[in-house]
């Protein structure tokens, strides 16, 4: 019997087959896509999810908020963490210098390297991944939701305070005073109504739509975030809807930076690729020498909420930071929020803001294309660093540094677009960054 049926193999463990290495290496990349997937749309939605727990279940403290962004960063973490040393060695040396900062200021404040953790963080998940695809998904979903939830807000804005008082929630977390909301407990956040008219379609009237970012300058932000990948990815799918989407968030939430900025990447695309890293990387300090000049000769104090009052903020700022603040061994109580810059400096001094932008600006893609997007990511934080410190925000900067992070990432766009999940136990992410 045996010589005509052969030898019989024996039964697996348990009667199931055993499970190959592809397979766990497919198992950990879906693992690895949704714990992305979790961070990306964990980090926008944060604020709006405590929001709503604020108005109709229970108070909100600070402390709700920094676990909600610690859990985001720390999902990004794990898809991040793999067997390449870049990530390891930026982090801790960026940590071991403002441990030496926290010395001299006799004070150790985790604001300044929270700040960095989420681009770190995010910027090499997206590396290790490394998925246009998933990228494109993230990108175009969130577009979508957006402007849905904005145009809820917009157009029934009772009942969206019924359930989002953003007010309240401010106040809720010690983000507001009474003072500053002139004593209302419930309502949008106090930039939603512009004392001033509307730039963009003054017939859309006085109020400035947030959506899920709960105040307008995010919304702002994150329309030119949307409209920069999909200026990018001419692949995409959805592409003009997510450029439709973009524009229109910039629209309702009247965001003069969102189009200007959007009017410069349009502008610079066609010279990228010959624009050479070192301009981008002294421009900032080019943009601070020249501030510092006019801030001393003129003596301004600030101006109007426009472009040329902005800078005028920026200039009075940057003059009134003595050199031990500058150097960052020194605190100031001087409110820096209204400039990039200004607050850059407090933080990490000026050697440190140097070396983080020196990372930022060098960091290496593995294809020429990528070097477009990019360009765009720099030109989006140097327009925004004038005007305010929300570059640093977690609602708007997890998605951006992701999908930069899968630029760079990217090995051949035509085989990632067709590709599925990798297996990324074998391959967990770039070992060297070609430009």
């Amino acid at each position: 019997m045996a010589s005509l049926t052969g030898t019989v193999p024996p039964l697996p463990v348990g009667g199931r087959a055993p499970v190959t290495a592809e397979e766990r290496g497919t198992s950990l990349a879906r693992s690895l896509y949704l714990l992305a997937i979790i961070a990306v749309f964990g980090s926008m939605l944060n604020n709006t999810f405590l929001c709503y727990v604020n108005t109709r279940l229970f108070a909100v403290r600070d402390s709700h908020v920094m676990l909600g962004e610690l859990i985001c960063i720390g999902c990004a973490l794990i898809v991040a963490l793999d067997r390449k040393i870049g990530l390891y060695l930026s982090f801790f040396v960026f940590l071991g210098y403002m441990l030496v900062l926290f010395a001299f200021r006799q004070v150790f404040d985790p604001k300044p390297v929270r700040d960095i953790l989420v681009p770190f963080a995010f910027y090499f998940a997206g590396l290790r991944i490394a998925s246009p695809r998933l990228a494109d998904f993230l990108v175009a979903a969130s577009a979508i939701f957006v402007v849905a939830f904005g145009l809820f807000e917009y157009l029934a804005v009772d009942t969206y305070l019924n359930y989002f008082n953003v007010l309240g929630y401010y106040l809720a977390r010690g983000s507001l005073t009474l003072t500053d909301t002139f004593g209302h407990t419930k309502g949008l956040f106090i930039s939603g109504v512009r004392a001033e008219p509307r730039t963009i379609f003054p017939f859309l009237g006085l109020h400035r739509v947030s959506s899920i970012f709960l105040e307008p300058v995010s919304t702002g932000n994150f329309g030119v975030i949307v409209y920069a990948w999909a200026l990018f990815r001419k692949e995409m799918r959805l592409r003009w809807i997510t450029f439709a989407c973009a524009l229109t968030m910039i629209c309702l939430a009247d965001a003069r930076f969102g189009l200007y900025s959007c009017i410069v990447m349009t502008l610079l695309r066609p010279f990228f690729q010959i624009i050479p890293r070192t301009v981008w990387f002294i421009l900032p300090f080019l943009i601070l020498t020249l501030l510092t000049i006019y801030g001393l000769i003129s003596g301004t104090h600030g101006g109007p909420n426009d472009i040329s009052g902005r800078l005028n903020v920026t200039a009075h700022l940057i003059t009134q930071l003595g050199l031990p603040v500058v150097l960052g061994v020194e605190m100031t109580d001087k409110f820096t929020a209204d400039s990039g810059l200004a607050y850059s400096l407090t933080q990490f001094g000026i050697l440190g803001f140097l070396g983080l932008w020196a990372l930022f600006v060098f960091a290496r893609g593995r294809t020429v294309r990528a070097w477009n997007f990019h360009s765009m990511a720099i030109i989006y934080f140097l327009l925004l660093m004038i005007i305010s410190n929300s570059g640093y925000s977690l609602k708007t900067g997890g998605l951006l540094w992701f999908i930069l992070g899968v630029a760079n990432g990217v090995r051949s766009w035509n085989e990632a677009d067709q590709k599925p999940a990798q297996d990324l136990s074998s391959s967990p992410g770039p070992r060297r960054l070609a430009s």
